[in-house]
């Protein structure tokens, strides 16, 4: 029984031992990603990375990341992602305010044709609507 589970033991560590072989280090996989030539590349080498990551200490991962960052500023990789983060951003910030002139153009509306049609007073035609724009939204 004790060299059957010696056995196993053994057995268990080899693999362990031949699975973390074949996975690269935390400097092979920084050269990879400051190397990558394209966009695509250089992603799914950083998702691997962040799976490296998690299984890090948390010291090992606060140098690893910092070893990243000092490699991207350096290599201008960083100034790259911002500009595109900052894109993004700016293109939802510029739907959402399109949204916005949207419903406030629609309760203008809805103010006015209140006001025409019903005689009513410009308060009244403003509660109206804003109520009718909320049950819109589900409220």
């Amino acid at each position: 029984m004790k060299v059957l589970r010696l056995s196993a033991a053994l057995l268990l560590l080899g693999s362990l031992t031949l699975s973390l072989a074949d996975t690269p280090t935390v400097d092979e996989q920084i050269s990879a990603i400051e190397n990558a030539t394209t966009v695509e590349e250089r992603t799914d080498l950083v998702n691997e990375f962040k799976t490296t990551l998690s299984t890090l200490s948390v010291e090992d991962r606060a140098a690893a990341v910092e070893q990243l960052q000092s490699v991207m500023q350096d290599s201008g990789l960083m100034m790259q992602t911002q500009t595109r983060t900052q894109a993004r951003v700016q293109a939802r910030q510029g739907e959402m305010m399109n949204n916005a002139d949207g419903v406030i153009s629609s309760a203008s509306s809805m103010v006015s044709q209140n006001i025409a049609t019903a005689g009513v007073t410009p308060d009244a035609a403003i509660q109206n609507a804003t109520s009718k724009i909320r049950g819109g939204f589900g409220r």
